[in-house]
């Protein structure tokens, strides 16, 4: 793999904006803000309450995870990894 395919393919994701929004429909209080994520290939959106200083924290730490899920090709939401013997057992029979 060129350097040059290597660069394209590890757009890693970064936070692209935090602007203060209108809370969403059905939820209360005036502290919420809209957050962008963007790696260039594409784009994530999504909403939290709390102040900038911590809202702008929690996208940097999705961004951060996302990144290493697609360095490692491994989620820290679904770990992967051999199924107990017992699951493999039931799902055959």
């Amino acid at each position: 793999m060129t350097a040059a395919s290597l660069q394209a393919k590890l757009r890693p994701f970064k936070v692209a904006s935090v602007e203060k929004t209108d809370a969403p429909d059905g939820s209360d209080g005036q502290d919420w803000y809209r957050y962008v994520l963007d790696s260039g290939r594409s784009t994530i959106a999504g909403q939290r309450r709390g102040s900038r200083k911590d809202v702008l924290a929690y996208a940097a730490q999705c961004a951060e995870q996302l990144n290493t899920r697609g360095l490692t090709g491994q989620s820290i939401w679904s770990p992967r990894g051999r199924k107990p013997a017992a699951a493999t057992n039931a799902s055959s029979s």
